[in-house]
């Protein structure tokens, strides 16, 4: 998310009501805000808790994260 066109691209996708329902206002507001807010916080780091990426082991997932992460792995991985 620190890239401004990728984060440009998820508010622009969030923001357009053909394209994403969020079902509440004030839940669309929240998704606005963290989409900016994501883009002090790096989801990966090289210390600390978390869990390491399975096919990087320098890299760690925050661990607020990786539950989010290792879900869409999975869905994918055996494509890999």
């Amino acid at each position: 998310y620190g890239e401004e066109s990728w984060s440009g691209a998820v508010k622009k996708h969030v923001l357009n009501s053909e394209t994403f329902d969020a079902y509440d206002p004030a839940a669309l507001g929240r998704y606005e805000y963290t989409i900016g807010w994501l883009k002090e916080w790096a989801c990966t780091r090289q210390f600390g808790l978390g869990t390491y990426l399975p096919w990087d082991p320098v890299w760690v997932i925050e661990s607020l994260s990786d539950s989010t992460i290792y879900m869409a792995y999975y869905t994918i991985a055996h494509h890999l």
